[in-house]
C-alpha cells in the first residue's frame, strides 16, 4: 500500500483502537503519500476498489470503480456517506480526552462531525466494471480525505477547519 512507510505500533492512553476496522491504517498512509506527492491521484484499496476525488470550492467530485455493483443506488449512498465522513474527518472531527486518555463525552456533536447541510455538494460517478463486487466506499473515503487535505493546503495538524 505504502512503500517506504514503516508503521510502528505505540501504546498510548486513550480509547482502544484496531487496524482491523474498515480503512484504518491504510487510509492514513495513502493520505500521507498524497501529501508527499502533492496529488491524491487514484486510490486503490487492499481489495482492489479504485477511487479518485477532486475537491474545490464547488464541492466534492468522486469517481469509483469497484466491480459490478449489486445495487448502484446503495453503492452511491455508501460513497456519499464515505465522502461526508472523509470531509468531516479532515476538517473538524476530534476526540477530547483527559490526561489519562479517558473520553468523557461521546455524542455525535462532541466528535465534531460536520452536519450534512454544511457538507459541500458531493457528486458520485460509478465507473463501469464487470468484475466481482467489492467495497468501494473505503477507497472513496481515502480518496476524498487526501483530496480534501490537499485542497486545504495540507496543514500539519488535524482537524484543519474548512
Amino acid at each position: 500500500m505504502a512503500p517506504g512507510l514503516v508503521v510502528e505500533e505505540v501504546d498510548v492512553a486513550g480509547p482502544p483502537t484496531s487496524v482491523a476496522i474498515r480503512a484504518a491504517g491504510w487510509a492514513e498512509a495513502l493520505v500521507l503519500l498524497a501529501g508527499a506527492r502533492g496529488s491524491a491521484g487514484r486510490i486503490t484499496s487492499p481489495d482492489g476498489a479504485v477511487a479518485t476525488a477532486d475537491v474545490d470550492a464547488d464541492g466534492i467530485r468522486v469517481s469509483v470503480r469497484c466491480g459490478d455493483p449489486m445495487d448502484s443506488t446503495v453503492l452511491r449512498s455508501y460513497c456519499i456517506g464515505a465522502a461526508h465522513m472523509a470531509w468531516s474527518w479532515v476538517t473538524s472531527e476530534a476526540l477530547a480526552v483527559d490526561p489519562d486518555g479517558v473520553v468523557h463525552d461521546l455524542t455525535v456533536r462532541s466528535f465534531g462531525v460536520v452536519r450534512a447541510t454544511e457538507t459541500p455538494h458531493i457528486d458520485i460517478r460509478i465507473e463501469h466494471d464487470t468484475g466481482p463486487p467489492r467495497n468501494g466506499s473505503d477507497a472513496v473515503f481515502a480518496a476524498v480525505a487526501a483530496a480534501t487535505w490537499l485542497h486545504l493546503g495540507a496543514p500539519p495538524d488535524w482537524p484543519v477547519g474548512a
